[in-house]
């Protein structure tokens, strides 16, 4: 009687704990939202090689600049026809504006991320007069989007990550 009832006692506890673990499983699931976001794929593209200099000891340098200014950048992405996107990084979390740089450019956006000063709430600011932030503000969850219309726009949208920023 006393092996029958250690069996039925380890028996029931091993119970319990799956059917607890299947409980905590399923409402992480649930509320944590990590399995809604949509998984965006980002390819490198490959390196293509410099190209070989045809007299011996010569080295050919590229006259492009190495950075950029912001403003030539931004005049860079309006000749290419798309929506130029400033992502500003104000939440003190390291790499977070470069992540989203990356989610908007394999969307289709021209993107550029820098850090600002930390700020508490999120926002979408459009710069440019005719242009659309609803697939922005839906994809990045941050629902204040407001205007703020310049003549002469580095950027036709400015992306503010704040502490509330959830991603």
């Amino acid at each position: 009687m006393n092996k029958f009832l250690k069996f039925i006692f380890y028996a029931v506890g091993t119970f319990l704990l799956l059917f607890s673990s299947i409980i905590v499983g399923a409402n992480f699931y649930k509320d944590s939202g990590v399995f809604d976001k949509k998984v965006v794929e980002v390819k490198k593209q490959p390196v293509k090689p410099a190209p070989a200099s045809k007299t011996p000891g010569k080295i050919i340098i590229d006259s492009k600049p190495v950075e950029e200014t912001t403003k030539d950048k931004a005049e860079t992405t309006k000749k290419s026809g798309k929506t130029t996107v400033l992502v500003l990084n104000c939440t003190g979390k390291k790499g977070l504006a470069g992540e989203v740089k990356s989610m908007l450019v394999a969307q289709g956006f021209e993107a550029s991320a820098e850090t600002g000063k930390i700020q508490n709430a999120s926002q979408i600011i459009v710069r440019k007069k005719g242009v659309k932030a609803g697939a922005i503000s839906n994809m990045l969850k941050i629902s204040k989007v407001s205007e703020e219309i310049q003549a002469e726009p580095n950027y036709d949208i400015t992306i503010v990550l704040g502490n509330d920023y959830n991603p």
